[in-house]
């Protein structure tokens, strides 16, 4: 099981390392880079300062203060003023920041200090450390090993060619052996020793800035990780549907593992979680496989050449990720019992603290994702057990209006994709539709089947059933229950507002107004007791014509382009099953012609339902 680190982000030991989308290397890294150009800048003012003093040492000879040879001196300050003012061109001007320019830079001012010291030898003895002080500030210990290693042949020449000038008259080495020995070698000794120093200074401060840059990035890390399951997180919610939720985790997990990781490809995986009394399991490509095994107590399964075995049940058992032998593994339990599982092949490295993290904050917020969809599954399917059981005793209270019922739920699943966001809240549109007339079952059966025009007093009491069908329903909870209330409430209601309520336009409730037309035109194609069954060319007419008065103009828009779909709808459901007669006749045929071309134009406008990308009729189940 992976557990929680205490300490610190732990330092790696290898100098570049990639993870996910954050590049860790320490020669190239954003940081560094720009820490490279700021210190090009800091250099070359570096630089800048010391050509104007070498000008003022100019001045202070012109005058008389100093007194050394006036054109040597001459030569000598200009030539070091303008090799000093090159740096701050580059770096400022010309703004070049490659990696060449900072050792150019160091060979620029070394040659000035060996031009300085041939002609004022021992009073600027302190300008050998020049370049190595200006190689620090980079935290470059290449640079530093550069600035070292060219500095003691320098001094070296620096010496002889004070010697051989001989411009200081009070200058003690006046041979070539004296200023080796006595000269350039204790300088060279000293410099060595000074050298060491600011190399161990560079390099804890070269290992710190690179801790500094390991962990920020490792932070990032962290947080790009954290984010992305946060985003997953929305997701996830509110779905209602074991197999979509299956699908939708093994797409997340997928996506965790290459922003963390970076794997070469995809990395291959199955995620499987319960479904009713068996385990749905997908492959990491969303598609449906059949991989368990009922092994009583235990479910197992083989993937990429490993065999797993996962208790059912482990008393006390909670959900935990782990990585082993090149896979990693999640177990979801609730109070003991197997939710779902998760394994992907995928190496993890031990010492990888964000991403062990990252995966215990995966599992711990998908736990509980999967405890409430299966508590909102159980809870969806409670009521949509309670629905068709109000459905089957109304259509049992009359033998003309059963399977109307029944047509009116599949119609509003068929127009419901025009105004349903998804496909559970299509769903929820097709089995609160069941219900719309529920309220039947509180008006005297006489009166519905009468066999003529009712009175104005039946009338009355027939438009009460939408009040009663509401009060049927109640306060019941739930999703299905909710819609229905609005539905029952409103189907007979009238754009024009001159329906049973008087409510009208946009105030009517929006998967009412659809109601209304399903079943205005399941109504008009059916025999009743006081009317016979009209032409479907009529009832499409009468409708269409209806629009903007009886009918929301929108929901006349959707029956037009699903008109086919639902007289297919009408023939698969009659009410009479010995009846015969085909309601689909030639006399739509230039309707259906107009409207599957219509259809065909206005497609690609349609906004797409999100598809479950499962299918349950292939997956054996496992029992448990």
């Amino acid at each position: 099981m992976i557990k929680k680190n205490k300490d610190t982000l732990k330092t790696k030991k290898k100098k570049t390392k990639v993870h996910g989308t954050l590049n860790i290397d320490l020669s190239k890294s954003e940081f560094l880079n720009n820490n490279e150009a700021k210190s090009n800048r800091l250099f070359g003012k570096i630089c800048l300062f010391a050509g104007f003093l070498v000008l003022f040492c100019l001045v202070l000879n012109e005058i008389g203060i100093f007194r050394i040879a006036p054109v040597i001196m001459r030569i000598t300050c200009i030539a070091s003023a303008i090799l000093f003012f090159i740096p701050f061109l580059i770096s400022y001007i010309l703004k070049c920041n490659s990696d060449w320019v900072k050792y150019f830079m160091i060979t620029d001012i070394l040659i000035v200090v060996v031009m300085l010291y041939s002609v004022l030898s021992y009073h600027v003895m302190m300008m050998w450390l020049f370049p190595l002080i200006c190689s620090i500030i980079y935290f470059d210990k290449r640079l530093v090993h550069f600035a070292i290693f060219t500095t003691i042949p320098a001094i070296v020449l620096g010496h002889y060619l004070a010697c051989t000038f001989l411009l200081l008259g009070d200058d003690p080495l006046r041979t070539v052996q004296a200023a080796m020995l006595y000269g350039a070698l204790p300088r060279i000794i000293l410099f060595l020793s000074v050298a060491f120093v600011a190399r161990q200074v560079t390099r804890k401060a070269s290992k710190m800035l690179s801790n500094a840059i390991e962990n920020s990035n490792e932070i990032g890390r962290m947080t790009n990780g954290i984010q992305l399951v946060m985003s997953q997180t929305q997701n996830l919610m509110g779905t209602r549907d074991m197999q979509v939720l299956a699908g939708r985790l093994v797409g997340n997990l997928s996506d965790l593992l290459v922003l963390m990781l970076n794997p070469e490809k995809k990395p291959a995986g199955t995620i499987g979680v319960l479904d009713g009394d068996h385990f749905y399991t997908v492959d990491n490509n969303g598609n449906p496989t059949n991989i368990c095994r009922d092994l009583g107590d235990d479910i197992g399964f083989e993937f990429n050449n490993a065999r797993f075995k996962l208790a059912k049940h482990i008393e006390g058992a909670t959900s935990y990720a782990e990585e082993r032998e090149g896979f990693v593994n999640i177990r979801f339990y609730d109070h003991g019992n197997l939710t779902g599982f998760a394994v992907f092949r995928q190496d993890v490295e031990s010492d990888d603290y964000s991403m062990k993290e990252v995966l215990n904050i995966y599992t711990h917020s998908t736990t509980s994702i999967i405890n409430n969809t299966m508590l909102t599954f159980n809870m969806f399917r409670t009521q949509e057990q309670l629905a068709y059981s109000l459905a089957v005793v109304s259509e049992n209270s009359s033998q003309e209006t059963g399977q109307h019922i029944r047509r009116v739920s599949e119609y509003a699943r068929v127009m419901g994709k025009f105004i349903c966001t998804n496909e559970e809240q299509l769903e929820t549109f097709r089995i609160a539709a069941m219900l719309h007339d529920i309220g039947k079952l509180m008006i005297p059966k006489e009166i519905i089947e009468k066999p003529g025009r009712l009175t104005a007093e039946e009338f009355g009491v027939m438009k009460k059933h939408v009040i009663y069908g509401r009060d049927i329903i109640g306060s019941a909870p739930g999703e299905v229950m909710e819609m229905a209330r609005h539905i029952i409430l409103h189907h007979h209601e009238r754009w024009d507002g001159t329906g049973y309520l008087g409510v009208s336009g946009e105030d009517i409730n929006q998967f009412a107004r659809y109601v209304s037309v399903c079943d205005v035109f399941d109504a008009l194609l059916s025999r009743r007791s006081y009317k016979a069954a009209w032409p479907a060319q009529k009832v499409y007419e009468e409708i269409t014509s209806q629009s903007g008065r009886q009918f929301d103009p929108s929901a006349v828009e959707a029956f037009k382009k699903c008109y086919v779909d639902m007289l297919k709808i009408r023939d698969q459901f009659p009410d009479d099953e010995n009846d015969e007669e085909t309601l689909i006749t030639t006399n739509t045929q230039d309707v259906s012609a107009d409207n599957n071309k219509e259809n065909e134009q206005e497609e690609h406008k349609r906004k797409a339902l999100p598809k479950i990308n499962v299918d349950p009729a292939i997956v054996t189940p496992i029992s448990i």
